[in-house]
């Protein structure tokens, strides 16, 4: 992809309006293998991954930006986490369950002034950023560094085979609101240029079932 193909489909791409995550995108039956976003379901997808985000992290305060209906915050109230999140559908709160409905702030993942600066030790960010624009992705880069004071932990959906660096897929067979799957290199880079460095220590511990689909950055620096 030359940078002039990338500059126009960037310029095209248009945000998913948050009226779509309503309450049939959460739970209805259109996912594969009963995917959904019931508590349940979710606690059983995620297994040993909430405890092993409090072992790897040891977070006095998380942010989950992005948390759709508030599952993993759930299962980490359960372990004794202190945890908040933002998503911008209205469902998500209307979804979670009562004992996380009330730490979740609805609103936009790029905007900055839901949360104040450095006011996390972790900020969680799973399966969010495939649904956003490039445009979008790199404000939300930039939010989830000003919000944390140490550790970012990301997953999303790569392209599974750039051309180079700068190439992205638009969609997958997963889901239509899959519209950004970046080259990982270019995702990282964007946390780097915010002032973050790899873990790749933590990335490998956190991507247990070697899925590749995980980032784990440390802060140690103030975005400029």
């Amino acid at each position: 992809m030359t940078i002039t193909e990338f500059e126009d489909r960037i310029l095209r791409q248009q945000p998913t309006a948050a009226a779509h995550y309503d309450d049939q995108y959460f739970t209805g039956g259109w996912r594969d293998a009963g995917n959904n976003y019931s508590l349940e379901t979710r606690r059983a997808i995620e297994a040993r991954n909430p405890a092993l985000i409090k072992e790897t992290f040891q977070p006095a305060r998380v942010l989950d930006l992005g948390c759709g209906p508030g599952a993993l915050m759930h299962l980490l109230w359960e372990l004794g986490v202190d945890v908040e999140g933002i998503d911008f559908a209205e469902s998500s709160r209307q979804l979670a369950t009562p004992e996380v409905r009330d730490r979740i702030a609805v609103g936009n993942v790029t905007d900055p002034t839901l949360k104040p600066a450095n006011a996390f030790d972790l900020v969680i960010s799973r399966e969010v950023l495939e649904h956003l624009t490039v445009l979008e992705v790199k404000k939300a880069v930039a939010n989830m560094v000003r919000m944390t004071s140490k550790f970012i932990y990301v997953t999303t959906r790569f392209h599974p085979s750039p051309a180079n660096l700068l190439d992205f897929n638009q969609h997958d067979d997963l889901d239509p609101t899959h519209i950004t799957l970046l080259n990982k290199d270019l995702l990282r880079l964007m946390f780097v240029l915010e002032g973050c460095r790899s873990r790749p220590d933590l990335e490998a511990k956190m991507d247990w079932g070697g899925k590749g689909r995980v980032l784990v950055l440390e802060k140690v620096a103030e975005a400029q």
